[in-house]
């Protein structure tokens, strides 16, 4: 395999049969001591998301043939996070004022299509969030001010998970008013919440 960072050839020092997982991190760690964090890995030429980072895990890296990391400076992953979680949040409350649009009007299947998107960019965005918290409680993402001083916070991820339940459940017994409700009364707020609170945090700036 082999292993490029930033454009540049990497030789990982790791015994034979090492693991897609361990080279990462191995490479995550070459990263870090340069004061840097990974901001994209392309996998023979597929860049891969968080999710088929874990799944390729065990894989033996002998059975890939090339790797590329992309890194970046902590400010500006941090600033790329905030953006992509405001526009995320945004996108969601558009498509739920559709959604709520349709269902209200009782066509189901105009609903239908852009509800099951909606709940996939839900659980993008919880997992977003819970990212940047997670990165400025491990000190990557350092502050120069607390967010304390920023207001109320709105709900963490974690908080969402019993909406999110309610949702699902709601969708498999066909009970679309509670999805309505749901949507309007929970998810919109959340999502205006979060909004709010990743904004500021842009404000604030890194340290």
């Amino acid at each position: 395999m082999r292993l490029r960072i930033d454009g540049c050839d990497v030789f990982p020092d790791l015994p034979a049969g090492s693991t897609f997982g361990a080279v990462l991190v191995e490479a995550g760690r070459t990263v870090a001591s340069q004061g840097r964090v990974v901001s994209r890995i392309v996998v023979d030429g597929r860049e891969i998301s968080t999710r088929s980072e874990r799944e390729m895990a065990d894989r033996p890296f002998g059975e890939i043939d090339v790797v590329e990391i992309v890194t970046t400076t902590p400010d500006a992953l941090f600033r790329e996070a905030l953006d992509g979680a405001v526009d995320l949040s945004l996108a969601i409350r558009r498509d739920a004022a559709a959604i709520l649009s349709s269902l209200r009007a009782g066509d189901i299947a105009a609903a239908v299509p852009r509800y099951a998107a909606c709940i996939e960019s839900l659980g993008t965005f919880f997992h977003l969030a819970g990212a940047i918290f997670n990165g400025i409680g491990a000190g990557v993402f350092p502050l120069a001010v607390r967010p304390g001083g920023a207001g109320e916070l709105p709900s963490p991820p974690f908080a969402a998970a019993g909406t999110l339940q309610r949702l699902l459940e709601a969708q498999k017994n066909e009970e679309w008013q509670v999805v309505a409700d749901l949507l309007e009364r929970e998810i919109v707020p959340n999502m205006e919440g979060w909004s709010a609170f990743f904004e500021a945090m842009k404000g604030i700036g890194a340290g």
